[in-house]
Order: C-alpha cells, then structure tokens, then sequence
C-alpha cells in the first residue's frame, strides 16, 4: 500500500513500525507469526492523517523484511523511479510510425531500429519510456490469441542435453523458376533447449529430407551431438531415415504428442518471436525488391541471428542465448562429438536392394554391378543422393567393394533438390533486416582487420638498412 503524497517520510516509517513491531520485536515460530500477521491484517488502521485504511497480509510482510535489511530508513516511502524519461517529438513520432505501420513490431524492437539507423544513441530510449507513451498514445501491438491450455516449465540442464527441431511455413519469394510469380519458403530450424541457441537453421523453398539432412548434419558437424532431438510427427521427422541417423549417432528421438506441440515449446515461442519481429521486415525487402533469391534470405537470416536474437537479453535466462551457449560449454564442456567424414558417411541415404543372380542391384532407376558373392543376398546400399555414381556396399555388417556402374540413368536422386536459378539483380531498401546485415559485415571486416599483420613486409624495392 502506497503512503498518503503529504505525509513526511519520516511520520510514516514510524506508523509503519508500529503496525509490525509485534513481528519483529520478538522471535516466532512459523504459525505464530502467521497468525499475527492475519490479526494485524484484519485491523482498520487510523493514519496520521486521518484516513482509515487496511494493511494486507503481503505489505506487512515486506515491510517485515524491509526493516530487517536496513532498520526503520527502510520503511520510508521511496520515490517513484524517474524511469520516464523525456523523448523528443520527433523520435516519438518516428517510433508511433513505426508501431503503426506495422502493430507485430515490439517496443524492444522499434527501440533496436532507432539505435541501429543512428536516429538514437544506444540506452537512450528506455524501454519503459517507449511502452509508457505507446499506451498513452494507443498504439496498440499485435495480440495474439491466449492459449487454451496451461502447463509446466521445463528446460534442460545443459547445452546439447535437448535440440527442438520444427519446420515453419514463412514469407513468400519471387519463384526462381517463373520470377512474376511468388512461392512460399520453408523455415527448419533446431534449437538449443538450455540456453535457446540456434545450432541450426535454413530457409528452403520445400520440405524434404534432403533439407532436413543439410540443416541437421552441419548442426550436428559444428555444434556436436546432443542426447535429446524434440520434434513434431511431421513426414520428414517420424522417417524411417531420421530414426536411423540417431540411432547410430546415440540420439534419443522423440516425438509430440498429436496436435499438442507445447512439447516442444521452445522452438514454437522462436517461431513466434520470428513472425512477430522479423517476418513482417523481410516481406517489405520482398515487396521492396531487396530480397529476390533465397541466398539473399539466407543472409539476411545469418545476420540477424547473430546480431539481434543471439545477442538479446532472454527473459527466462537473464542473459544472451550467446552468453549462455559459452557459458554452459565452458561449464559441461567438452560436446560429444564424431569426425566430419562419419557423420558424413551417417547421413547417407540407406536402401535395401537384393543381388540377382548376375550380380547386378537395381537403384533409383540405374544398374549397379556388386561383387558376385553377394548374388541371391540383401544388402544394404549407402549413397550421396546428389552422387548417385558412387554406392556403398555393405552386407551383415561387413563392407565389400564399392558397386559399379552399368546403367546410369540419373546423376541425381529424384527427391535430391534441384539449386535455384537466381532472377535479375535485386533493387536496394532498408529495413530491421538490412541493419542487421549491415552490422554482420561490419563485424566481418573488424575480425578480418584483428587478424592483419601489425608491420606489412618490406618490397623488395625498398632500400635494406647498411
């Protein structure tokens, strides 16, 4: 309860005191104090000036352990925190604009823009200034609907004991097969359950498992293996394939329960956060003619993973997603790992084919010869999909000779994906997403400029010192 505005601090520290010095001039037990404290709560207390008002359970209690940190000073009235601080017309105009022109922007978000096109100086704007005069002017955000149900929090550990691996239907490109026309992009990303670090992500114009391959395998080959990977009962995650890979990496592969992915909520509040901050951004570049191809999506994406989200403070962490990535592998280091050239191998496509009797095994259209004494045998055939020359033999886990080649039809698996035809040059724009690039070039350069030599070597023309 807040003191009357005409009492001086010191009058009503005293009144305080008076009303918890049952509480903290003798010593009770749990119950004891508890009943006390209901007693005093149920009084109608006559301040000093005048007015008769109640004191609730909890505000006692606070100002028990307020006295008892710092003695009576500490049941003075603190003033209000001057958090709201002047913001001029202009910047305040900019950020409504901003707000306005698209509601998913946050007020985090809108204050990050400032700063990054300079408009503002870093920590200028707080982020409590900006939200107070959003709601005096109403300029409401974007709401999403209220979850039907409720559950327990839960987080891992430590780095790599949980991956959260989810596909998300985004924005839409020029197609590069008809460029007047647009298509829909795929977003597979995995991320770190313990310290919410994306291990791994990618933009695609298709989910398959040739795009859950790319994402997954470089994920694992940068980052290490983790114990747990969380994902939906999607077609390319409940594959015969991706149960294979984590077997023999030593992954535990788990699933959702149907239509009920808060399982795996981590990965869909990023999901979230990307719709709301970032979505919105690269659609306007699209609409601009900034972004035109999927590797400029890609870049953009890189940027801002590593300039904005993994760089923010997170709200369940209290530090960045980055920090607590380092933090953890310093702490429970080192990640369990496997040489490129085995996950490689790992990640092949698997078949069975069975040997004739000449022989010759039949695989995505072609002829392979094998050695004969596997004729009349099942095997096990391990290929790169985009290299369909090249079939690893095995049989009741022995390796035996490489198959070779008679027919070869297709070069390439017919589920292997195609590279995209880039269209015409794109236009130029700016954007959240175009600052963050700018800023990931920028810390390009400056890592590139720490590792030149301090002194270049002298020419051969230069004159040597006698």
């Amino acid at each position: 309860m807040r003191a009357p505005q005409t009492l001086p601090p010191d009058v009503v520290a005293q009144f305080r005191y008076t009303i918890i010095a049952p509480l903290v001039t003798r010593s009770l037990a749990f119950g004891e104090q508890r009943a006390v404290v209901a007693q005093q709560a149920a009084q109608i207390w006559r301040w000093p000036d005048g007015q008769e008002r109640a004191v609730h359970a909890r505000t006692g209690l606070r100002w028990v352990a307020a006295y008892r940190s710092g003695g009576i000073e500490a049941l003075k009235p603190q003033p209000m925190p001057s958090h709201l601080r002047r913001i001029s017309a202009a910047v305040l105009e900019r950020a409504v604009a901003l707000r306005v022109e698209d509601p998913h922007r946050s007020a985090r978000m809108i204050i990050q823009m400032l700063e990054w096109a300079g408009e503002i100086q870093p920590g200028e704007l707080p982020h409590s200034t900006l939200t107070h005069h959003f709601r005096r002017l109403r300029a409401a955000a974007y709401e999403a609907a209220p979850p039907a149900d409720t559950f327990r929090r839960r987080q891992a550990p430590y780095f790599n004991a949980e991956w959260q691996g989810d596909t998300q239907l985004t924005l839409s490109i020029p197609d590069p097969e008809r460029p007047d026309r647009r298509k829909k992009v795929y977003l597979i990303a995995f991320i770190d359950d313990a310290t919410r670090y994306i291990v791994g992500s990618r933009f695609f114009f298709d989910e398959n498992r040739p795009r859950l391959e790319e994402v997954l395998k470089w994920a694992i080959v940068r980052q290490g293996i983790p114990e747990i990977v969380h994902c939906d009962n999607g077609s390319i995650y409940a594959s015969e394939y991706l149960a294979r890979v984590c077997a023999e990496l030593g992954i535990d592969l788990r699933h959702s329960t149907v239509r009920r992915p808060s399982g795996k909520g981590k990965i869909e509040r990023f999901f979230r956060r990307v719709d709301q901050e970032l979505t919105h951004e690269l659609q306007a570049l699209v609409e601009q003619g900034t972004l035109q191809t999927l590797d400029d999506l890609n870049t953009y994406w890189d940027a801002w993973l590593e300039q904005s989200y993994h760089q923010q403070v997170h709200r369940s962490l209290g530090i960045t997603p980055q920090a607590a990535w380092d933090r953890s592998r310093s702490e429970h280091g080192p990640a369990r790992i496997r040489s490129v050239a085995e996950v490689q191998r790992i990640f092949l496509w698997q078949e069975r084919r069975k040997v004739d009797k000449t022989g010759v095994i039949h695989l995505a259209g072609n002829r392979y010869e094998v050695e004969t004494i596997l004729s009349g045998k099942w095997v096990e055939c391990r290929y790169d999909p985009l290299a369909m020359d090249q079939i690893h033999i095995t049989y009741r886990g022995q390796e035996f000779a490489d198959a070779v080649p008679l027919v070869l039809h297709h070069h390439r698996h017919r589920e292997a994906p195609v590279s995209d035809r880039p269209p015409a040059a794109p236009k130029t724009g700016i954007n959240l997403a175009s600052l963050a690039r700018v800023r990931q070039e920028a810390t390009v350069a400056a890592r590139r400029e720490r590792v030149r030599y301090a002194h270049p070597p002298a020419s051969p023309d230069e004159e040597q010192p006698s």
